[in-house]
């Protein structure tokens, strides 16, 4: 018997493909963090500083929304700090964030026109949430980074920030320069 098709493509309503050939199944499930990107509600936050101030935070982001959870996909951190150093990863609520520079987020589908505007706040060196007198609360990461070595942390959306919470990284050796890019997306609530 002939075979007239190579294989067969079905989209589900959620977007997941299924693939049938030579008598297989395949199922490509698309993630809470690839419908955010396909909606438009995926960004990134990237901060690139000089020295940083004693008691600033590298980078700190804020969810300002009441209608989505902000879930963060990956922290990706640089330092220049002779030797290297330890950099904490934080979260607090309540806090009123201020900092040198404001940082707009930038959505990994352009094509959507969507901004984090209005949904999150971001600062690089950020002053606003006295992380050095309250040792770092909510400590979710400690990394030993090696100067100019980029550290990935990749989380896939399971630190969730609801309304009034913030993430920072920090670094307890007050480095020359770091660059530090936080990826995340907004999910409604439930």
């Amino acid at each position: 018997m002939a075979s007239f098709a190579e294989s067969t493509y079905i989209r589900g309503i959620d977007g997941g493909v299924a693939a049938v050939d030579d008598n297989r199944l395949r199922v490509n499930v698309k993630t809470e963090f690839d419908i955010a990107v396909e909606n438009g509600l995926a960004f990134s936050w990237s901060g690139l500083e000089g020295a940083q101030d004693i008691g600033d935070t590298l980078l700190a982001l804020e969810n300002n929304s009441s209608t989505h959870l902000l879930c963060i996909e990956k922290i990706i951190i640089s330092i220049i700090a002779v030797g290297g150093g330890v950099c904490p990863v934080f979260t607090a609520r309540g806090v009123t964030m201020a900092g040198t520079a404001l940082v707009a987020g930038v959505n990994l589908n352009r094509s959507s026109g969507r901004t984090a505007t209005g949904m999150a706040t971001c600062y690089t060196e950020e002053t606003g949430n006295g992380e050095a007198a309250g040792s770092w609360p909510g400590r979710l990461y400690m990394p030993q980074l090696l100067t100019t070595t980029p550290y990935t942390i990749d989380v896939g959306g399971k630190i969730r920030l609801p309304n009034d919470h913030m993430i920072g990284i920090d670094s307890i050796e007050e480095p020359t320069g770091d660059n530090v890019t936080i990826i995340g997306y907004f999910v409604p609530i439930a």
